[in-house]
């Protein structure tokens, strides 16, 4: 399956300011599974663009606009990606791990330690939720289709909004609101599988909706509660499998729709795009993205 992602960014400025670098965390991570045909990003103003590989081997370009000043900053993306489908769950898990709980063999839980024990603010009500919301939330035959109760669980509680401005809520919050974005929803589902002792990481990236099988078919025929927006989802490390990726705003594990640009432990360090702007002056600022994922022939 080929994808073409098309992404525009606009931040838009009550007055003229200049800009920092801007690292751009929008390029998909190449895997056995995905393959990135092309990838361009035009600025303006214009930039020069240089790439790194930050701390968890994320892709990402770094913007430089040198001293140039405007009242917009936009990035517009293009992308051509192609991803093997295959079923999500075919994969074989190793025997001590097919059910919940399980302990980490030594060697994994060194590596996995800051996905494990890095405690994800502002919880404190997560675990009462979480054992209310669940069939089984004490121990399970199957860890899959345990993770897959959380995950359906917080599809089943949190009501979606879209918001592009930059923050996470946190779980508490989200909680108590009973709605939330794709990235607070995915944060929800990570801090209970780290207080269940699960390695798990925020994911930030794309997500191909399929379009409805005919015209006028209505609102809604998509899976995608977020279409139209960048996602964000969440990864379980299971031994003999790898990091698997769970989407709670949708409830689904994910598969071959999903193109993940950036992976991390703590969701403010791969904000799409990060950098400051300077002015002499107090300056308001607005942003608006827009995003488009389309099958390519």
């Amino acid at each position: 399956m080929k994808l073409s992602i098309h992404h525009r960014t606009c931040y838009s400025y009550s007055a003229p300011v200049s800009f920092s670098d801007q690292h751009v965390f929008l390029r998909p991570r190449d895997s056995n599974v995905l393959v990135v045909d092309s990838f361009s990003l035009e600025t303006s103003p214009p930039s020069r663009q240089r790439w790194v590989r930050d701390s968890y081997n994320n892709i990402v370009l770094v913007t430089h606009t040198g001293l140039a000043e405007a009242t917009e900053l936009i990035l517009t993306c293009r992308i051509a990606v192609h991803s093997h489908e295959g079923n999500p769950f075919d994969f074989v898990l190793e025997p001590y791990a097919t059910g919940y709980p399980f302990d980490y063999e030594a060697r994994e839980r060194t590596a996995l330690a800051p996905a494990i024990g890095t405690a994800v603010p502002e919880a404190a009500t997560v675990m009462d939720w979480f054992r209310g919301a669940v069939p089984s939330p004490h121990r399970h035959d199957d860890v899959v289709r345990f993770l897959g109760d959380l995950n359906s669980a917080v599809r089943a509680s949190i009501a979606y909004e879209r918001r592009d401005e930059e923050g996470i809520q946190t779980p508490d919050e989200t909680l108590r609101l009973r709605r939330g974005s794709c990235r607070d929803m995915a944060m929800l589902f990570v801090a209970v599988c780290r207080r269940l002792g699960l390695a798990a990481r925020f994911v930030s990236g794309y997500l191909y909706d399929t379009p409805p099988e005919s015209e006028g078919a209505g609102e809604g025929v998509g899976f995608n509660r977020a279409v139209g927006s960048m996602h964000a989802w969440a990864e379980v490390y299971l031994p003999g499998a790898g990091w698997k990726g769970f989407d709670p705003t949708n409830g689904i594990l994910a598969n071959a729709y999903f193109v993940p640009a950036a992976v991390a432990i703590d969701p403010s360090s791969i904000s799409p795009v990060q950098g400051n702007y300077f002015a002499d002056v107090p300056v308001t600022s607005t942003v608006k993205v827009d995003l488009e994922i389309q099958l390519s022939p």
